[in-house]
């Protein structure tokens, strides 16, 4: 759970509470696994960060029941974004870059044990980006690789990448197909909140 921590903190700094945003987070995690909360996923009802998306509104909406630290709650607190950005759509941006972070960290790993991270760490900025011209003839240069093998590769990455993504969708309580569905949803998140790691 520690990987998605900022898209917990992320969801609590969109809400009414933003002043306790890192202290909801912990406080969230800690009473998540005292009382066992994973333990009550089902594959069969949804993803996991639908899942974790309804045990945060639940968990929020307790704690503005509560007048959490007896706070008084304002609007002025929420950090709503001027677009419109509501919690819920905070966190998927969030959890999406979160998943995508672990992917890549995950790759890395795997890159470096074949004996390439170098190459990993060279080609990483253009998994989501087409690189601008002469940008692999110069990479190629440096690594004395010829450029054709560098657009070979950076084509694999990206394909390694994608593959990456849908596993790690599949490990979080899904089938295949909802993993299909879950990265779409991770897809059109990230592009409506301007960023495009999942592309």
């Amino acid at each position: 759970m520690r990987d998605y921590r900022p898209a917990i903190v992320g969801f609590f700094r969109r809400s009414a509470l933003a002043r306790d945003a890192d202290d909801l987070a912990q406080e969230f995690l800690l009473r998540s696994m005292e009382e066992q909360w994973w333990s009550r996923a089902d594959r069969n009802v949804g993803s996991f960060r639908r899942f974790l998306g309804v045990l945060l509104r639940r968990f929020l909406g307790q704690q503005s029941d509560l007048g959490y630290r007896r706070n008084e709650i304002t609007n002025a607190d929420a950090l709503e974004a001027i677009d419109g950005a509501t919690p819920e759509t905070h966190f998927d941006v969030e959890f999406a870059l979160c998943l995508a972070g672990t992917t890549l960290t995950d790759l890395r790993i795997e890159y470096e044990r074949e004996g390439r991270g170098e190459l990993f760490d060279a080609l990483q900025a253009w998994i989501t980006e087409t690189p601008e011209y002469g940008a692999l003839a110069e990479l190629g240069a440096r690594l004395q690789v010829a450029p054709n093998t560098l657009a070979v590769q950076l084509k694999r990455l990206r394909m390694r990448f994608q593959r990456a993504m849908r596993t790690a969708l599949v490990q979080l309580n899904m089938d295949a197909d909802s993993a299909e569905l879950e990265l779409a949803a991770l897809r059109s998140a990230l592009l409506s909140g301007g960023a495009n790691v999942c592309r």
